[in-house]
């Protein structure tokens, strides 16, 4: 299959790049042009404003227009090139302020293409300040520039894309072939990048590769490349099919034709490296054993390549919302979901009321620091009791705040009635709501389907940070504990096997509250909700970073699903954002939708091997709104990650640890600017400064 794209001379794809005027007070060039006002010489108050532009051999400019405003002050005139490749000229008389902005047009005399562009400046009596232009051609195709020493660039055009052959079986290999063409050679030489939204690619910097892929599907397969400041790409796609003709596994239950009960599982501070699912990323300590965990991945679908936000509050406000955090406001712990926010409660009671709703465990969404322990003072209790109800969540019984004090002494908080004093170990006790209610459902609404959200708060430590950690009950767990002195249930203590026997803790409950669960009329979903807090990560696991980090290890998160329609059984690669639980849930609540705000449904994977949610990206983020901002985004090979405004780039097939850093590497030049492309696309609906 090719996709071509024609062909043409230098001086038509003129009008296919922009133009970048060098801006500079306090040039004395000859003006060369007719101005509305006479220039001034400058004074300390006046300053002036210099143009230089030369184009490349075989372009010419005609004429450039220009407009100055701010302050109160304008200025327009035009600047009459006669012809020539070499524009420049002087525009004086401007008071000093800040804020002014010039305007500038310019006509190409080969092609006649209008170009356009403005930029803002500040004017300092007696100084110089430079300032850059963008001229951009009206209804041009792709980006281009005149670099600031004058020499017009001209982007690069993908010609040619081939993917041979475009079906076949699974296993086998698709040669991917790309043609491209720079007409002006420059600024740097053409660099290639292949990227895949499934399977494998060999040398994804090549001008050709290889691709294969040892599951079914159909692929988008790009080809972006870059001329060191002009990026432009081409797309195709390739079916791989299975050998036999078959499902994606027996049992699990067909769905029906009635929706099915949901039930939203998050555990807080468990990262992919700390289950037994991931044993490639352990460390060497080992996972501890979680019989029940591995038990719903058995007969349902563990996801390899999912994502959550570094830390708790994000993470529950992506889930409820289905929008990345800048969207929303909540980029860091503690911050408030909007109560204007379309939430996940909101759809599903506007679109089938008879659904049972309700949430149980961390809340987190609404302020508030650390839950005090059983009947001690909570001040922002009823704001935060009153959030829960503005979020359209009809029944919560939990934790209001980041955490608690004692999972031993604590009260359960309730937006139907007064708060419950209790001395029950919370992860236990946080399993007998939601038992207590999905019993209460089978008997008052048998008919009727519903949604638990319940959110435990282990294994988190013992506060809002990341120690102490508190001993669980001996019941609920077998971990060893000799090594770090034997402590006793309730004390306090931060060490791996303390952080383990409350991951074991909370799988004994998960196993009880999953005994009452009729998986033939049930979907569970189970997810962490971001990675292991660092006092208690293996140092030698393998994964980089931890809770906080915009590293893998920050991020990355067990997610399983299973239950009714969940055919597609074992593991997916798929790429998954915490985001994309929102379109999920609503989707096998029956509300069609596959994609909504930042989420995409996971539906389509649950019931086929072919099947996909659309996902291309992978995006998390945490700052403190504009400042000390991390975040990460990937595509299923490459991952640019911002570390305080400083830009890394990885690849994470060949370099799984993200130890070496290609991000000024001149051959990885395409794929940063694939990845950056992703990111100024997220950039347009952002507050300034959200991506550095």
């Amino acid at each position: 299959m090719k996709n071509w794209r024609g062909r043409s001379g230098f001086v038509a794809r003129v009008g296919q790049g922009s133009l970048v005027c060098l801006l500079a007070l306090g040039v004395s060039a000859p003006f060369i042009a007719c101005s509305s006002e006479p220039l001034n010489s400058p004074t300390d108050g006046i300053g002036t404003l210099g143009l230089n532009l030369e184009a490349a051999p075989g372009a010419t400019l005609n004429a450039v227009k220009y407009t100055i405003t701010g302050n109160g002050f304008s200025k327009s005139g035009a600047i009459d090139s006669s012809g020539s490749p070499t524009i420049s000229g002087t525009i004086g008389g401007i008071p000093a302020g800040k804020g002014y902005t010039i305007a500038l047009s310019a006509t190409s005399l080969e092609s006649g293409t209008i170009f356009g562009g403005s930029a803002t400046f500040n004017v300092t009596g007696g100084s110089t300040s430079p300032v850059t232009v963008h001229l951009t051609g009206s209804g041009t195709t792709g980006n281009g520039s005149v670099s600031v020493t004058g020499t017009l660039n001209v982007g690069p055009v993908v010609d040619e894309l081939s993917a041979t052959p475009v079906q076949l079986y699974a296993g086998s290999t698709v040669t991917l072939t790309g043609v491209a063409k720079d007409a002006d050679n420059g600024p740097s030489p053409l660099t290639y990048y292949w990227s895949t939204t499934g399977g494998v690619i060999d040398n994804p910097i090549a001008t050709n590769a290889k691709l294969t892929s040892a599951t079914p599907g159909t692929f988008t397969v790009k080809l972006t490349v870059s001329d060191g400041e002009i990026t432009n790409s081409a797309s195709t796609t390739v079916t791989f099919v299975e050998r036999d003709a078959g499902g994606g596994g027996a049992g699990g239950g067909s769905g029906g034709s009635t929706p099915p009960n949901v039930l939203l599982i998050v555990a807080d501070d468990l990262g992919a490296e700390s289950t037994s699912l991931y044993p490639n990323l352990t460390g060497d300590s080992g996972a501890v054993p979680v019989p029940n965990i591995e038990s719903l991945a058995q007969n349902g679908l563990v996801f390899d390549n999912a994502w959550a936000s570094p830390a708790c509050s994000m993470t529950r406000g992506t889930i409820v919302s289905g929008l990345y955090g800048y969207r929303t406001g909540v980029t860091s712990v503690g911050a408030v979901l909007p109560t204007d926010t379309v939430t996940l409660f909101d759809r599903i009671t506007a679109s089938n009321p008879s659904y049972g709703q309700s949430f149980f465990g961390k809340y987190h969404l609404g302020g508030g620091s650390l839950d005090p322990r059983a009947n001690g003072a909570f001040a922002d209790a009823p704001k935060i009791l009153q959030h829960v109800r503005d979020l359209g969540i009809p029944n919560f019984q939990g934790i209001l705040g980041g955490g608690l004090v004692d999972y031993f002494s604590w009260n359960v908080y309730d937006t139907n009635g007064p708060a419950e004093p209790t001395t029950a170990y919370a992860t236990t006790k946080l399993t007998d709501l939601a038992i207590d209610y999905i019993h209460d459902q089978e008997l008052t609404r048998p008919g009727d389907p519903w949604f638990v959200y319940q959110a435990y708060n282990a294994p988190h430590a013992a506060n809002g940070a990341n120690n102490p950690y508190e001993v669980p009950p001996p019941e609920l767990h077998s971990v060893d504990l000799s090594s770090v002195g034997n402590p006793t249930a309730g004390s306090y203590a931060t060490n791996i096997p303390v952080y383990k026997a409350n991951i074991q803790a909370l799988d004994t409950e998960l196993g009880r509250l999953l005994e009452e669960i009729d998986f033939e009329k049930t979907v569970v979903i189970f997810i962490g909700d971001n990675g292991t807090p660092g006092p208690v990560k293996d140092a030698n696991s393998k994964i980089r970073g931890s809770k906080g980090s915009a590293y893998e290890g920050g991020v990355r998160v067990p997610l399983v699903i299973k239950g009714a329609g969940v055919t597609h059984h074992g593991r997916a690669d798929d790429l998954v954002v915490s985001t994309d639980l929102y379109a999920t849930i609503l989707s096998l609540t029956g509300i069609d939708v596959s994609q909504v705000n930042n989420s995409y449904s996971l539906k389509p994977v649950l019931s086929s091997k072919t099947g996909s949610s659309g996902r291309e990206y992978s995006f998390s983020e945490t700052s403190s709104g504009t400042t000390n901002r991390y975040y990460g985004l990937k595509d299923k090979r490459f991952k640019l990650v911002s570390n305080l405004k400083k830009r890394e780039l990885y690849d994470l097939v060949a370099d799984p640890l993200e130890k070496t850093d290609l991000y000024a590497n001149s051959a990885y030049t395409a794929v940063r600017a694939a990845l950056e492309a992703e990111i100024e696309k997220l950039n347009t609906d952002a507050k300034p400064g959200y991506f550095p």
